[in-house]
Formats: structure tokens, sequence, C-alpha cells
């Protein structure tokens, strides 16, 4: 599941709240990019660098075992990969790590990451991830839309009113930080066929 779609179903969980861990007080705008392209049964997709973790946890529901490579990234310490793993090995890399930018192949599905996250507040590569799905696989990035489409395109903004630092880390930035919770609002729009759509949900992470 999406950390976006998480936040829509009100199932939030120390996975969505890692991936707001960058942002401060604002309006951050194109976030969460997805653009997909369906053709037959499969659907070619592109997405920011903040989707790679929900990629690569809908490949590990199609494995048994698969070979990976790629680099792993956990309170900013880099480690590379390059092993075969199991679904459920892959599922706890994830759970692990804060951004695993690995590529995977699955006879004709693929999912491949570049290896360098962005700096904090440059605009965001709407192809960091690119990836080939069954379509039967790509609920969980378009869980809103209940109509056969050929293409859509979905981006998000996050919009941050207020900073709730718990007592015990006020006087560390850092840990402030980290723990912090962000409130305010988040603003899905989709261009679905050349038709658009938005959503707005309450946002506190």
């Amino acid at each position: 599941m999406t950390f976006i779609k998480k936040i829509f179903e009100d199932k939030i969980d120390d996975s969505v709240h890692r991936n707001f861990i960058r942002f401060s007080k604002g309006t951050f705008y194109n976030r969460a990019l997805t653009k997909l392209k369906v053709s037959k049964n499969k659907c070619n997709i592109y997405a920011s660098f903040d989707l790679a973790n929900s990629l690569v946890k809908i490949f590990s529901s199609m494995i048994s075992t698969a070979k990976i490579s790629g680099r792993l990234i956990k309170k900013g310490k880099k480690s590379e990969i390059d092993e075969e793993v199991t679904s459920d090995q892959l599922n706890k890399i994830i759970d692990e790590n804060d951004y695993c930018l690995i590529d995977i192949s699955i006879n004709e599905y693929l999912l491949k990451c570049k290896k360098s996250l962005p700096k904090p507040g440059k605009a965001l590569d709407p192809k960091f991830c690119s990836a080939t799905l069954p379509v039967d696989k790509i609920k969980d990035l378009i869980f809103d839309i209940n109509e056969n489409f050929k293409q859509a395109e979905i981006s998000h903004i996050f919009v941050i009113n207020e900073l709730s630092i718990p007592k015990e880390y006020e006087k560390d930035p850092e840990k402030a930080r980290i723990f912090a919770k962000r409130k305010g609002r988040i603003i899905r729009k989709i261009i679905l066929d050349g038709k658009e759509i938005t959503r707005e949900k309450e946002l506190i992470v």
C-alpha cells in the first residue's frame, strides 16, 4: 500500500511518517508524482523517488524469489545490495530502510530506480522510477479510480501548517525534525484521459 493511500484511508503508520521527515512548514507542490499508461494487460509507470518503496512493495507481492540490486538508504547512510531474495526478505528490507532504490526484473515486468536522492527543495524528477506492471497490480497507485483508462497523471500538494514537537525533543533540532508530527492537508490531483479530478484530505503524520 502506498503512503498516499494510507493517508486517504486513515491508516497512518511509521512508514507514512518517514515520508514527511524532510518537510518543514509550508506548501510543497508536485509530490508523489505518477504517470501511468495502460496497454492491454500491462501498465508502464513513471514515478518520483518518494514512491520508490511503494513500487518495490508491489513487486514483493509478485515474487517467490528474485534478484535485486541497487542502493539502500537508512538514516542518511547508504549501502549497496546485489542478491537473491524471497518475498519476505524483500518486505523486511523495505521495512528496515528509509529508501530502497533498487532494480528488479521478473520476466516481462521490471522496476528501475535512480540511485541518488534529490536534494531537499529541488523539483522532483517525475521519471526517477520506471516500471512495467500487470494491470491488476496497480490498484494501490490508483486506489480512488474506479473506471478504465488509458493514461493517468497523478500529483499531490502537501500543505503543512503546523509541526507538533514532543516536549522531550524541543531542544534537540535533529530529533525534533524526526519526531515532529506534521499537520495540514494533502491535495490529490488526477488527470484521467484528459479529465481532471481533485481530492483533499486532512494530514496528521
